[in-house]
């Protein structure tokens, strides 16, 4: 209710006073009338609280807090029970979905299977392969995967030592990617927490190890791989064979004391105890060159793998369309066996003008024959049909002649339009089909092959001679490879092996051949950067594999310059450089090339620019300086006539006949004064020709800069040297090269003064390259006193 007016006017005076003119209980009254009254409710809660605060035994404090302990069991039963269940439902879910898919991965079922064993092997060794000699992008990474696989297998077996073969022994040059990538696989086969501690090792190189880990199962134990490659036992072996043969000189030891058991124990410490069990993935047993000791008693198991490309099955494109297996009668080739019969489907096209219409799409589903020289298109099987014109397209190997699942929605639809018809088709492939490599796989047993799959197709061929470097292992086989090596190049004619290095009997670089298959007929008739060069491939040196690096100088040289070819053999060099216009001194100390040398260069029309000379390089060096700068002071010159153009204009018949037409007076290219560049092509002993420098221009100082603008001579020699890692070869062939000009000379630019660049050429061996070092003549050594 509102205050009163009374009231109200009483509460402002004592307001105005601050509160002295009305005391206390005086304002209580005055506001008493308008407080609402106070609950009923707040009496019984006080009423009740009295009651509690007066019982003495608590009893329903006591119920309460049992119902609430009861609701609480109730609910934490139910959601036990209900996360128990979801977790059994997910593990029968994964065990079942590992069973169907991966059963492989589950090492309960590898234990299970191998229980059955009489005998489970404690060490086990196998042989991966490189996929592709390592060519591939992916072929490391698969053989590492591969590793990993076979590692997880025999820790889930219970395999405790796992040795792992691969030829080149890629895998131990990265031992902690590897050891990662084992460690990875054995987790995703075991768990995070229960895989087994994994050490990888290999000969002469540290062992990796995983970290330790606190707990381990009762039943699970470290698994120790062993990384092994061809190279692995040679060194102990032959150590081992010196110390016994001194420990017997010395009467340390008897003879009758080395036993085969002795051998055993040392050896296994030296590479590795010798496993119980060897297995190859291949089709058949190949150990490809995998160490003889550590397999002496070794039980060898052969599992085809079925993803490899020997292995596919008759779907497969590669397997069915592979030359058959021909090794009986070694050394003899028999053309007739390699005959055969490919059963395909093939579509009969009704309308034969719809065939491009039905091979484009066709080609959409995939669904043709694609393979190299194989035609796409044939005639029909029946010769009533075909006589008539009606074409055929070959499928691929997967659709099968009666098996409609087997069919394109494509195929499906013409067959139902009855515009197309499958049919059989027997493919006949013979000899002639397949390629030199397919043949040499399918005559030469698999274990000649090495990581480059040991097939001999590197050959030097000058015109219509094949020039083979054989291996020892293919010597029994030469007669058939130069066989099969006609059959295939129809341009070869002859094919002959060496029977020793170049130069180690001759020292004009010839070398001792036999014949393997032709005429001995080694007058060769060779094609190189336009010219023709006519020899005989017996008396001279030559080698087409070069035919780049002859560009690549004849390139750098410029027309008008001089260049002084001290090894130029027949003329690679110096007859397609003088028909670029560049003056040319070519010298060979063989007379044999001097002779084609001076032919080549008047049948390539090039002698107004080259001049041959048959001398020895080490006196030609100099002499060639002074000839040139005689050439030069006596003015002579090379007269370049019209070109063709310019003939056609001169011509009587031509179009411009009747337009007085002056002949052109030949343009005088004059000879220069100094060498611009000297190639020395002498790879074996070239570096040691170039204290022969010394003194190449003693006295004309003023030829060159400061005193003009010429430089003095580039040299580009050329040398081998065995592969290192880094910059180590080609600061090697600088160090000789200082060493043989007595000036220091350091890596660099070539055209800057003591410095040396140094380009490699190509491979000649598997640990020797060919290398050509390029630099200008330093100053010391140009203008030195002649000896």
């Amino acid at each position: 209710m509102p205050f009163t007016a009374r009231d109200t006017e009483a509460y402002r005076e004592d307001e105005k006073t601050g509160h002295k003119k009305l005391g206390v209980r005086d304002r209580e009254k005055l506001v008493e009338n308008y407080l609402p009254a106070p609950p009923i409710r707040s009496r019984s809660r006080s009423h009740s609280r009295k009651k509690q605060e007066t019982s003495h035994f608590g009893i329903r404090k006591f119920l309460r807090s049992q119902l609430y302990l009861l609701l609480y069991i109730i609910v934490h039963a139910i959601f036990s029970v209900y996360i128990r269940f979801r977790i059994a439902c997910h593990v029968v879910s994964l065990r079942v979905l590992s069973i169907l898919k991966h059963h492989h991965n589950t090492p309960d079922y590898v234990r299970r299977d191998v229980s059955t064993l009489n005998r489970l092997p404690k060490h086990v060794s196998v042989i991966l392969t490189l996929e592709d000699g390592g060519r591939a992008g992916d072929a490391l990474e698969k053989l590492v995967n591969e590793a990993s696989e076979v590692a997880a297998w025999c820790a889930s077996a219970g395999i405790p030592r796992l040795s792992i073969y691969e030829r080149s022994g890629v895998l131990k040059r990265y031992m902690p990617q590897t050891h990662r990538a084992l460690a990875h696989k054995l987790k995703a086969w075991f768990g995070k927490r229960q895989a087994p501690p994994l050490s990888l090792s290999s000969r002469g190189a540290s062992t990796v190890r995983s970290a330790s880990q606190g707990y381990l199962p009762r039943d699970l134990f470290s698994l120790d791989v062993v990384l092994i490659s061809e190279e692995d036992g040679r060194e102990a072996m032959v150590d081992l064979t010196k110390v016994l043969v001194q420990m017997v000189h010395k009467e340390k030891i008897t003879a009758a004391d080395i036993t085969a058991d002795v051998l055993n124990n040392e050896l296994s410490e030296a590479i590795m105890p010798e496993p119980d069990l060897l297995i190859s993935f291949e089709p058949y047993v190949n150990l490809q060159g995998y160490p003889p000791w550590p397999i002496r008693l070794t039980e060898i198991y052969c599992a085809p793998d079925n993803q490899g490309r020997e292995l596919a099955g008759d779907d497969d494109m590669g397997s069915v369309l592979r030359p058959p297996v021909i090794r009986s009668a070694v050394g003899v080739l028999d053309r007739s066996l390699f005959r055969k019969t490919v059963n395909l489907a093939a579509a009969a096209v009704a309308d034969r003008k719809k065939i491009s219409a039905w091979r484009q799409k066709l080609q959409g589903d995939n669904a043709l024959l694609a393979v190299e020289r194989i035609p796409g298109v044939v005639p029909h099987p029946d010769q009533a049909l075909a006589s008539q014109g009606t074409k055929c397209l070959l499928l691929d190997l997967k659709i099968k002649v009666g098996v409609p699942e087997t069919w394109t929605p494509t195929l499906q639809e013409g067959v139902s339009s009855k515009e197309v018809g499958i049919v059989p088709y027997d493919l006949f492939l013979d000899y002639d089909y397949w390629s030199y490599e397919d043949v040499m796989k399918s005559v030469l047993p698999p274990d000649l092959r090495d990581e480059h799959d040991g097939i001999p197709s590197g050959f030097n061929q000058a015109g219509h001679v094949a020039h083979m470097n054989l291996r020892e292992a293919f010597l029994p086989y030469k007669k058939l490879i130069a066989e099969v090596l006609l059959d295939k190049n129809p341009s070869i004619k002859t094919v002959i092996n060496k029977v020793a290095d170049v130069g180690t009997e001759s020292e004009f670089r010839t070398f001792a051949y036999e014949v393997l298959a032709g005429p001995n007929d080694m007058n060769v008739e060779a094609r190189e950067n336009d010219c023709v060069f006519r020899f005989d491939y017996s008396k001279v040196y030559w080698n087409s594999k070069l035919e780049g690096e002859h560009r690549r100088l004849i390139n750098i040289f410029q027309p008008g310059e001089v260049v002084c070819d001290v090894m130029a053999g027949i003329g690679p060099f110096a007859v397609p450089a003088g028909k670029k216009g560049v003056f040319l001194w070519a010298n060979d100390y063989n007379p044999e090339s001097y002779r084609y040398l001076d032919e080549n260069i008047r049948r390539n029309k090039v002698g107004q620019y080259v001049r041959p000379f048959n001398q020895d390089g080490r006196t030609f060096i100099c002499e060639a300086a002074d000839l040139v700068y005689a050439a030069s002071a006596n003015q002579e010159y090379a007269a370049a006539g019209p070109n063709r153009r310019e003939k056609r204009r001169q011509h009587p018949d031509s179009s411009a006949a009747g337009n007085k037409v002056h002949p052109l007076e030949p343009e005088r290219k004059f000879i220069p004064p100094t060498i611009s560049h000297f190639v020395m092509n002498l790879p074996a002993s070239a570096i040691t020709f170039l204290p022969h420098f010394r003194g190449l221009y003693a006295g004309r100082e003023h030829l060159f800069a400061p005193h003009t603008g010429t430089k003095l001579p580039m040299v580009h020699v050329h040398c081998f040297a065995p592969k290192a890692e880094g910059d180590a070869s080609l600061v090697n062939v600088c160090e000789r090269i200082s060493a043989e000009l007595g000036v220091g000379m350091k890596l660099g630019e070539a055209e800057n003064t003591y410095e040396v660049s140094v380009l490699e050429v190509r491979n000649v061996a598997p640990n020797k390259c060919m290398f050509c070092a390029s630099f200008r003549v330093p100053p010391e050594v140009a203008f030195a006193a002649r000896s």
